[in-house]
């Protein structure tokens, strides 16, 4: 599965939350490991590819955007979830 499809495919992990109101752990950790894989490679480049970029974007925006619909263990996992990308993606600086 493309880092894309991870996050905005049919089965991804924007889907799980948007149509049936649940956190898909396993997608989560996948895309977690996909984003430590390339941080190096992103920091040495100076960028992230537009591929990537996307999706990260898409993900961030959802999951900070939250949703009245999520139960509270739902709501508290994608809270979490934020913060574990932010602090991936802020790897970048250091």
């Amino acid at each position: 599965m493309s880092f894309y499809d991870m996050i905005l495919g049919e089965n991804g992990l924007l889907i799980e939350l948007r149509c049936n109101n649940s956190f898909n752990e396993q997608i989560f950790e996948d895309m977690k490991n996909y984003l430590n894989e390339h941080l190096n490679q992103w920091k040495t480049s100076g960028f992230i590819p537009v591929a990537d970029a996307v999706p990260i974007f898409n993900l961030i925006d959802e999951l900070a955007g939250g949703s009245r619909f999520w139960s509270e263990e739902v709501a508290l996992r994608v809270e979490d979830a934020a913060i574990e990308i932010q602090e991936i993606i802020a790897a970048l600086e250091a």
